[in-house]
């Protein structure tokens, strides 16, 4: 045998083992729940928010980041430069 397959023969990665294969499948399965669950918190978080500020005085919600519309109903001030 030759110096070359006895090198080759030491440097083959190990196959993975079962409780590797488990944990990569349970890490993806975790990261599509993550990408399907985080819209969703994000937008219960701001409706919770701009309940909240409902009744805050014009001044107040200005400060925060909020205006009042016609109907009286709260949005996020809109960013003029995007």
């Amino acid at each position: 045998m030759s110096n070359y397959h006895t090198y080759a023969d030491d440097c083959r990665a190990p196959a993975p083992s079962v409780q590797q294969v488990a944990g990569d499948a349970i890490s993806l399965v975790r990261s599509a729940i993550h990408a399907v669950v985080s819209p969703l918190r994000h937008a219960r978080a701001r409706r919770a928010t701009e309940d909240r500020v409902t009744g805050f005085p014009a001044h107040l919600l200005a400060d925060l980041g909020y205006e009042r519309d016609w109907d009286g109903s709260i949005h996020p001030v809109r960013n003029e430069d995007a």
